[in-house]
This record gives C-alpha cells, structure tokens and sequence, in this order.
C-alpha cells in the first residue's frame, strides 16, 4: 500500500490474550494496521443471513501446537499455540492450560513445527456452476448433471484453501442457493457461500444468453430483482458492460441506462439485497457509482472522473477486478484455441495494461479492491484460485501482507461479518489452513496445493494427513447432531388445499422441518403444540426451504391482547406527543390494556396496508409477545410464569391521530394488516431469560429495549389479565414497545408506501414487512371473504380435495380407465366408482375409456352444506363431466345404477346426442313411491343421528338376495364395506335427493337410443314386474333378468351382469 494510507490503531478487545487493549503473544505487545476494506461500511439492512454451517460437534477440540500464527490484522507473524473449541478459536498465541490440553485424550493435537497457520482464503468474485469449458453449453446442461458439478467445484475451493466465497453469478436460476444451502446444512463440502442468480442483462446486451436473466426497462429490472431475491438469493448481479471476446459486445460498451441501474439499486436495497455488476466499461463504473452498486467487478476501463467519484465514495464500495481473466485470456488460451494475437486484436492487451494502471491507482488512493479471479473457463480452471493472490503483488503493488488480508479480512467485510471471519483471532470461526511455507516470503506457496497441509472450516477438519496428529484420536471428524425443534413455525401447504401445517423454521439453512405428533400425525397449528410437550414432537419429513410455502403468522383467529406505555421512556415520549388521550400521566398507575382485532394479524414478509383514507400517521411499534400455554384464571404473580409456554414478535401498527380521536386504542390500532406477528414462536426454555428487541425501519435503528426495561413485568401482566376473565392456550399479549416510535422523532417520521420494518428479538429472529402502495388490494378483505362457516363433508378424506377434479363449482372424484370408445359409469345410493369395477372386467370394458366418478358427498366427493342435492343436480353434474376439457365426451355409452338411473334416464332424455347407448341397472320406479321417499327420509335422520352403522344391516338386509347372504358372503361384505366407506351426510343427502323423486315423473318413453334394463329376480327396489313395464316404453330395449340376485347386482353377480352387458353392447 502506498505510503501515507497505513495508520496503526489499538487492538480491538477481544475474549482472549488481551493486556490494555493490546492482544499479548509470546511476551511481546502487537498493534495492528488499518486497510482500504477497514473503511468500508455497507448499510446495515444489506447485511446477508447469518449462515451457519453445521456438523460440528461442540465437543469438538483441536491444538496446533508451534505456529508461526498469520493472523491477517496487520501484524507480523508470530510463534504459539491456537486452540480451537467447537467451531470457534478460543485461544490464540499461549493457550491457558496447554500442557493439560495436550495430554487430554480428547483434544487432537497437531504440531506445527513453525509452519504457518492463516485464515482460510476467500473469493469476491466467485462462478461455483462455471463448467471449465464453453459457458454457452451450460444452459443447455441438464440440472442433475449440472448440479454434480456446482458440488465438485465448490468442493475443490475449499480442497484450495478457500472458506469464503461470494457468487458472481449462477447459470441457473437456483442452483447457486441449493448448493449454498447443501453446505451450511452439512451436506456437502465447500466454503461458506453468499449464492447469485442469474446475471441480469438487457436484450442484445447479454454476454451469454442461455445463462442469463433478461430486463428491459426500469419495471421490468424492479421486478426481475424481485424474482430473483423470491428464489433466495445474497446478491444479485447486473451485466452493464461487453466482453471482448464475445467480438459483438465491447467492454468499453454500457447496455444499461441510469434509469435501469437506479431501479435495480433501489429496488434491491429496499429488499436488503446488495448489487454487483459486470462493469468494465467507463460509464458503467461511474453508474455503479452514482446509484450505489455495491460491488463492482473488473472496472478496467475507469477514466480520472470515475476515479474521483470511486474515491470518494470508497466507503461504500469494494472493487473485485478479476485481473487472472485478462491475464490468463492473453497468455494461457493458446491450447484451447484463443491466440495471444487473437485476444491482443480483439482488445485483450490493451484492456490488461489500462486496469493495471487503474487498479494500481485506486489502491494508492485506498479504494478496497479484493481478490477474485473469474474461474471456472477452460484456461481459468477450478482450482487456481490463489494466482490471484500473486497477481495483486506482481501487478498491482499490493505486498504480500496486503494480499493475504485481502484475501482474508477483506472477503469477510464483503460478507459483512469482519467480527467473526478471515482472522485467527479469539472468537473468530475456525476457518484456518495449516500453510508449509511462508506466504510473505512466496505468495506463490498457497498456489500448490500439495502444501495446504491442514484445512479446517467451521473448526472442522476437511483436510489433514493422520501423520499429523501427535496421537490417533478416536472421535470422528465431523459429528451431525440432530437440531432441537424449537423455532415453530405456520405455513399453507403449496397443494392448494389451504391445509396449514407447523414445522422447525432453522434460520442457519432458511429451511423448514416440518413437524408431527409423537405418533406421526402432523401438527396443524401451534394450538395443538400448546396442548401437549412442545419436546415431544418430532420430524414428520425431510426439510425444505422455506420460501417454496406461504409463512403464516404462528398464531391466527383470536384476538391479541396488547400492552400499552409499558416502557417508562415510551409513555413519556407517548405523554409529549399529543396524541395520548388517556391520561395525562407519564407513568401509568395500572397496566393499560387493550385489544387488536384478528383480522389485524398478518405473517412475516406480508405487507403493511397504508388506509391512506384512514391514517395519515402510520406509526410502528416493535414487541415482544408472550404466548399463554395453559387455561387460567386468578392467577398469582409467583405461579404467572408457568403459564408462560413461549415467545414471538408483534409489530403494534398504530394510526395515531385515531388513537388520539377516539380516546382509546382499538380503533387505531385494529385495522387490517395492523399486527404483523412472527416468524417464528419459541418455547421460553429455548430463550435468554432478559429479551432484547430492536426495530428498524429501512436500515435505521430506532428502537431498542429489553424485558427488564418493562413497567409491569410479564408476571403482573398475567396476574391483572387473569383476575376476572380465563385466559386461553394460545393467547398473546403483546408486552409494550420501547421508545423510539415514530412521532417520538424530531420531526416526526410516520411510516410511508415503501418503507421496511423490521423487528428483532434475541433468540426469535427478525420480523419484516414492507408498506403496501396505496393501490394494494386489501387481502385481509379478501380472504374474509372467501371464508364460510358452512362446514364441507367427506373433504377430510382427500386430505382437503387432493385428486379431485372441478366440475362446474363441485369438487368430484373422478377417475379413467383404459382408452377408447368413452363409456361413462353412474353409481347407486350408497355406492362408489368401484362398484362399477366387476362389471368392467366381467363384460370386457377394459378396451374401452372407462369414466368413473363418485355424486356428490359419495365415494372421495365432497359436499358443502349449502348445496342442495336432488336428481337434477345430479344430472348438471353428469352434464358438466361430459363437457369438462380434461374429457370432453361427444357421445358415449352410459351404465348406470340405481338412484343413479334416475340421473341417466334424465340425463339422456335431455341431452340426446351424448348418449350412444343406456343401460340401466335396477332403476327405481318414477314417481318414486310415496312410503318409498318417506322411509328415504327416515334413514337419511337415522344416518344424521347414529352414522352409517344405523342402518347399514338394513340396507343390506334388504337390498341382497337371500343366496347372496347364505352363500356368497363377500358380496354382502362388498355392500357393507362400500356403505360403512360413505360420509354420513352425503349419504343422508342422497337419501333425501330420491325422496324428491316422488315429486317428479321421468318420461322414459322419450329414450330413443337402445337401452338395455337389468335387475335381479330378488330386487326389490327394482322388481322384475317393474322392468318389464319400463322396457315396454322404451323403444328399442333388451330386458335380463339375473336369477338369485338382489339390488347389488355387481357384487353379487358380476358375471351375469357381464354377460348381459357384453351381449348389449
């Protein structure tokens, strides 16, 4: 670094190994030097997750004993000892106790024997799914195929040495947070990784296409941000400018406008994404600049006015130039069939020299530039990372101590986590290589790999030969233990069913486990963990990433109770405000209790209705809500906490000016969307017994408090909310907000469309939503709705209408067998689509497209209690499958049975043409008898009251032959079966649809298509006399008649039945 940059600062403290602010090592006082990347301070609300990476054990414990410690904060190296507990250096330089450690068996212990021991290195400019060859073949490339390689590159950067990377880009949309997420969850080797997406680039802009997401336009950017940031990506890239060896995009050429790199930078950091861009063109850095694009790669081409504007905006910027592409395209491309002359005529040479003079020039002005290479093309090859390190020396002026903390601290700023990663310091992760070699003798040694001895991620071993450990250690190297499922979470299931489900939310790999009863039964909502021991829950399936479900607030459907001027400094500010119409005290003499209304509640990331026609001081207020676990009332301050079961976040949304109008709370803090609640809830076990909560609004903190801050404590809450009503499991009490409220600002700052609101509490995450536009449908509104306290039957059973197909507005079961000539299928009273199965085989149906569905409420069918059944429903059912386009039939035999005959005849008379042929299996008579339809009533009440088995022995009794039920008795368990399988009232329902039948008379004579009757000797529903008169109307009509068989004619005698029908047809 030039000279004038370095200034010497104290030691930051640090857990361990500190006198006086100064880190003691060997007996000797080390200060450290400050870098361009020290001054680097990216907006907090860009801060990525906090990825953890698991699969180490706690009781996991390493020394390295003798090493020459590069700790990369400037110091020079020393000799001592690291320690390494669990996945963080606990001490560094001399271990207390290192002579005990040593000899315990449980510590592995590697001598050092002077090498050096360095943070692991990291990439800013990092392509895991670049191929080694030809890019434009990757679009191309399957997904299975293409994610084995992401898994091996991101393994060969951490076999190099590299623990941090920052993608670059991904040549498919998700493939880079798969395989994040694959190695944080312990699945995959690799270093700790902040995942791209697709490049983003203008048409005819592209560098290549098939890996790259297209926009146009300010809108069309926002919303391509948006996507991309959906699918859960830490950054997101726009290609700006040409590259030379495309021959048709120049790298002196910018494709995007101000307008376009504006919206992308707006968009983005309002969402807490940061930007990186492919900008090697002169205008395309000063865009970078102006709008505020985080990270800039390459810049070759900057002019002096970039320059200045980069200077003085470096704070905000870390420049990643990727020097090894320029470098490697001249000079090692040859063989794979790009000529030096080739790349030095298309402008290769030219490109080289001036961004060695501009990268040479911003680190004399102490802009961060980092090293990143652009590997993974065929002559910058997976697994050469670290030229770049050799590079800045050679090049770029940088010395060899500049380039390792680059390399190292510098990476972990650009992962906004310099206080935990890229140094060996106390408290740091063990992310650390044991080098054989000096680094600041020869750059060059962290090129070769076969010297890398020792590679440590997360102070878990990746490499190390058995020949370095002092002793043979029996522990395995890498342990996986199984998470505590604590951090409950509601989300809808994608099947839009709208079932909900409660799973394990694990913030390190943003995926949800989902979560089940002791038994297996899955957990619906957290009011059934509250009714049981949260501990004795389990797994009920393989995690997944939690945005592919809608998240739900953890608690829905009941009111919150809420807290208000719980915070001495809060009602003080609230007391000035002139908004507090309920006293004129600071501090009040009793808990001010109110309520917020269900309807307020909304999820996490859901958004904020602004009501402009009803507040125009939206105002937020961040809390801690206390979830009761058990019924009480009358209960005691001492016993209050054992009714306590947990925790979640509340944000107390509040239009102030009706606070104040109305002289109370409800209404201005009630409207819809007005409490956001969670993501998660946490039983109090699993939390700190002081909570911290912290609110922001876009980035800015303006909030900040803890439990023991409270005016009335969460006990004296319980003990005054229990003294005349029972409070419930699953009720919240939002516990107050602290000081720091909007209209406590001077001036005053309400919340407007667009801003962000987020709210964090030690142990339970952060809480976000954004304020709507002014246009923004209200889906609380919405999904009122849609909502109906009409129960629906028999849903249950298809786990909420999986399966089943939509039929006009009704939900059916239906299903297809075979192809062919269509032949449609309507059951009985009581029956289902299998009934109809013998019948399919017996008469050789198979070779045709046999259609089957269960009538409403019958069989998988559902029915909501608003719907009417009668035959004529029936029939627009019948009529709605005929021309549903998933069957679209022209015409087609129809076989019905029973009431189901009804609906045939009818369904035939009305609609000729759709009928081919009819065959009516025991048809009722019409008019149906009255003392028929009245005892149709009578067990359609029986059925209401009892269920099923009230009258399935009559039913079967009555309607089997008398051979059937001494010999054949797997035809009466066949009818017993098919009617015990039936929903009570959509088989109560069809009872009252043929009572109705007594009121109508179907003119069978009108049938003019040839019918074939069928019914038993013993039917008595369908007796032969009565067939005989039906056939005698029907113009072209076979009648047969089956001996010893009753009403269940497929189940009793499917082979007579089959025959009869194969000779019909």
């Amino acid at each position: 670094m030039a000279p004038g940059l370095l200034q010497t600062i104290g030691s930051d403290e640090l857990t361990n190994g500190i006198t006086n602010g100064e880190f003691q090592s060997g007996g000797f006082s080390l200060s450290r030097t400050r870098f361009p990347h020290d001054d680097v301070h990216f907006d907090p609300s860009l801060k990525p997750k906090n990825y953890q990476v698991k699969g180490t054990s706690t009781d996991s414990k390493i020394l390295f004993q003798d090493v020459r410690i590069l700790d990369s904060t400037g110091r020079e190296p020393y000799q001592g000892d690291v320690f390494i507990q669990g996945e963080r250096i606990r001490y560094v330089g001399t271990v207390p106790n290192g002579s005990s450690l040593a000899s315990d068996p449980s510590v592995r212990v590697i001598a050092g024997r002077g090498r050096t021991l360095m943070s692991g290195l990291g990439d800013a400019h990092t392509h895991f799914t670049w191929n080694n060859g030809d890019l434009g073949r990757l679009g191309e490339l399957g997904v299975e195929e293409h994610t084995l390689l992401t898994a091996r590159s991101a393994q060969t950067y951490l076999d190099s040495g590299y623990t941090m990377c920052f993608g670059a880009a991904s040549a498919k949309t998700r493939l880079d947070c798969v395989v994040r997420d694959a190695i944080n969850a312990g699945e995959l080797p690799g270093p700790r990784y902040l995942a791209n997406g697709k490049e983003m680039a203008v048409p005819d802009g592209e560098l290549v296409a098939g890996i790259t997401a297209f926009a146009k336009g300010p809108l069309e950017m926002r919303e391509t941000i948006r996507h991309h940031i959906a699918v859960g990506v830490d950054q997101i890239k726009l290609s700006m400018s040409g590259e030379e060896i495309t021959e048709t995009r120049s790298a002196q050429d910018c494709y995007f406008s101000d307008e376009e790199t504006a919206a992308c930078v707006d968009e983005a950091h309002r969402q807490g994404v940061r930007l990186c861009a492919h900008a090697r063109a002169r205008d395309s850095v000063k865009m970078c600049v102006r709008h505020g694009v985080d990270v800039i790669y390459h810049a070759s081409w900057i002019d002096e006015e970039g320059m200045d504007m980069l200077e003085k905006a470096k704070e905000k910027h870390i420049v990643a130039p990727g020097i090894n592409w320029l470098i490697a395209t001249l000079y090692d491309a040859e063989p794979f069939g790009y000529s030096f002359s080739k790349a030095e005529q298309v402008g290769y040479k030219k490109e080289l020299d001036a961004a060695i003079k501009g990268l040479r020039e911003m680190h004399r002005r102490g802009i961060s530039v980092l090293p990143g290479g652009d590997y993974g093309f065929a002559w910058t090859p997976h697994g050469t990372y670290a030229r770049d390190l050799e590079h800045f020396v050679k090049l770029l002026n940088f010395t060899p101590m500049e380039s390792v903390v680059a390399a190292t601290a510098g990476v972990a700023k650009l992962f906004m986590r310099e206080d935990e990663l890229g140094k060996i310091l106390p408290g740091y992760f063990a992310d650390c290589i044991l080098v054989d070699g000096d680094p600041l003798e020869d750059i060059s040694v962290l090129q070769d790999h076969a010297r890398l001895n020792a590679i440590i991620i997360n102070g878990r071993i990746h490499k190390l030969s058995p020949q370095e450990l002092l002793r043979a250690h029996p522990q395995p190297v890498m342990a996986k233990t199984e998470p505590a499922l604590m951090n409950f979470v509601a989300y809808e299931l994608t099947d839009g069913t709208k079932r909900t489900r409660v799973g394990h939310l694990d913030y390190a790999s943003n995926r949800i486990t989902p979560l089940a009863y002791a038994s297996g039964t899955p957990l619906s909502d957290l009011y059934q963990v509250f009714a049981i021991d949260h501990k004795s829950v389990v797994s009920a399936g393989e995690p997944f990433a939690r945005d592919n479900v809608k998240l739900l607030a953890p608690i829905r459907g009941r009111d919150v109770l809420a807290v208000g001027k719980n915070y001495s400094e809060h009602a003080k500010e609230f007391n000035a405000s002139g908004y507090d119409a309920s006293d004129n005290i600071d501090i009040p003499s009793h808990p001010v209790i109110f309520t917020k209304r269900s309807t307020s509640i909304i999820a996490h990331e859901e958004e904020i209705l602004p009501h402009a026609n009803f507040t125009s001081t939206l105002d937020y207020e961040g809390e801690i809500g206390v979830i009761i676990g058990k019924s009480g009332t009358d209960i005691g301050e001492a016993e209050a906490d054992d009714y306590v079961w947990g925790y979640t976040i509340i944000n107390d949304v509040t239009a102030r000016e009706k606070q104040k109008d109305h002289k109370q709370f409800y209404i201005g803090k009630s409207a819809d969307t007005f409490c956001p609640m969670g993501p998660i809830a946490v039983p109090k076990a699993s939390l700190p017994k002081t909570l911290k909560i912290e609110t922001r609004v876009n980035g800015e903190l303006r909030q900040e408090g803890t439990t023991e801050e409270l005016i009335f404590s969460v006990p004296r809450l319980i003990k005054t909310l229990s003294e005349s009503q029972t409070l419930q499991p699953g009720d919240v009490i939002a516990t107050g907000t602290p000081a720091g409220v909007g209209f406590g600002l001077n001036p005053p700052k309400f919340l407007q469309p667009g801003d962000v609101v987020e709210i964090t509490v030690s142990g339970l995450g952060t809480l976000r939503n954004r304020i709507a536009s002014q246009s923004a449908e209200n889906q609380v509104t919405k999904a009122v709705a849609q909502m109906s306290p009409a129960p629906i039957y028999n849903i249950s059973i298809t786990n909420g209408g999986l399966g089943l197909t939509k039929v006009g507005k009704k939900l059916l079961n239906v299903r297809t067998l075979g192809a062919g000539e269509p032949v449609v299928f309507v059951h009985g009273l009581g029956g289902t689509t299998s009934y109809f199965e013998p019948l399919i085989a017996t008469a050789g149906l198979s070779g045709k497209k046999c259609i089957l569905y269960d009538l409403e409420g019958h069989g998988l069918s559902p029915t909501q209690a608003t719907s009417v059944i009668t035959v004529q429903s029936m029939v627009d059912d019948l009529f709605g499958l005929f021309t549903h386009p998933d069957f679209h039939v022209e015409s087609a035999v129809l076989i019905a049975h029973s009431m189901g005959c009804l609906v045939a005849e009818t369904f035939t008379i009305q609609y000729p043409h759709l009928v081919k042929r009819l065959v009516l299996i025991g048809p009722p008579p019409s008019p149906l008898p009255q003392v028929a339809s009245e005892g149709c009533v009578k067990r359609a009440s029986a059925v209401r009251a009892g269920g099923m088995s009230a009258v399935v022995s009559t039913v079967v009794a009555g309607g089997t032959s008398e051979k059937t039920r001494a010999s054949n008795a797997l035809a009466a368990a066949a009818v017993q079966q098919s009617l015990l399988a039936q929903d009570p009232e959509g088989y109560a329902k069809g009872c009252t649809a043929l009572a109705g039948s007594a009121h109508d008379t179907i003119e069978i004579e009108k049938i003019r298509c040839p019918t074939l009757i069928v019914t038993g000797d013993e039917d008595k529903i369908s007796p032969a006399s009565h067939v005989q008169t039906l056939a005698g109307k029907v113009m072209d009509c076979k009648l047969a008649i089956l001996p010893d068989v009753g009403h269940w004619h497929a189940f009793e005698d499917a082979n007579g039945l089959g025959s009869a029908v194969k000779s019909f047809l």
